[in-house]
């Protein structure tokens, strides 16, 4: 669960843009939490196990089930942070039944082929349970899947869901007299991210500030460098992840590589 307060991670951007000393005079803190904001998604995009979670979800009525829209009401988050809706991208799996509170562990749910489903009782769609026995999953269309049985208008039914998502948004409502992450601030909002990726999005805060077309702002050679050392930080991370060292095979995992995990 990331820790980071917004306001910290904001004044160390003000700090290397030399505009600390006062806040946002230079950048105002609206146009910075935007870029902070954009840093997080693009992390996400460029890094998806930056957006991982494993949340209690509520499953709507039938088989069919989608991951781009979870309200508030429907996520018990893993980590106890806050409920919030939440934007999913892609589904890892899906763990376990958490009962109708979504609160109560019980049967593991397996993947299953829909072609086997398909074979042994092509009515799947429509026969109902009360709990979920396992679940079909394209990797083409990554955030909707199916399960089965299908579920019923009644009682309520939760699994533990193992997906990504994007990062939460970042409220951006302060304004030039009252800036809400102004470094002695009180606000006690955290980043969307995990705290290990509060580099990269100071780098690309200030990439983005650098490239601002303004009189005092604009420094293409400053921009640059943030800019590389955002992407180079990056493309180690997915390179670690990927297959330099064989211990480490996460995306994907590579059975083939002596002493990669299986």
């Amino acid at each position: 669960m990331p820790s980071v307060l917004i306001r910290d991670a904001l004044f160390r951007v003000s700090t290397l843009l030399l505009d600390a000393e006062p806040q946002f005079v230079r950048w105002t803190e609206r146009e910075l939490v935007g870029w902070l904001d954009d840093g997080q998604v693009a992390i996400a995009k460029y890094l998806p196990i930056a957006g991982a979670r494993v949340d209690a979800i509520k499953l709507k009525q039938g088989t069919k089930q989608s991951l781009d829209t979870i309200a508030s009401t429907d996520v018990k988050p893993g980590d106890g942070s806050t409920p919030a809706t939440v934007h999913g991208n892609a589904l890892n799996e899906l763990v376990r039944n958490m009962g109708a509170d979504g609160l109560t562990p019980g049967r593991a749910i397996r993947v299953i082929s829909r072609d086997v489903l398909d074979a042994q009782n092509p009515n799947w769609h429509t026969t109902t349970g009360a709990k979920v026995e396992a679940f079909v999953y394209d990797p083409r269309t990554p955030k909707y899947f199916y399960v089965y049985p299908a579920v019923p208008a009644s009682p309520a039914m939760w699994v533990e869901a193992s997906y990504l998502a994007n990062p939460a948004p970042i409220p951006n409502t302060g304004t030039s007299g009252t800036p809400r992450y102004g470094k002695d601030g009180s606000d006690a909002g955290v980043i969307g991210v995990d705290d290990k990726y509060l580099d990269d999005l100071v780098n690309y805060v200030v990439a983005r500030a650098y490239m601002k077309d303004s009189e005092y702002a604009t420094n293409a050679g400053l921009a640059n460098t943030f800019a590389s050392m955002f992407l180079s930080s990056l493309n180690s991370q997915v390179q670690a992840l990927t297959g330099n060292n064989p211990n480490l095979q996460v995306l994907p995992l590579n059975p083939a590589v002596p002493a990669a995990a299986r």
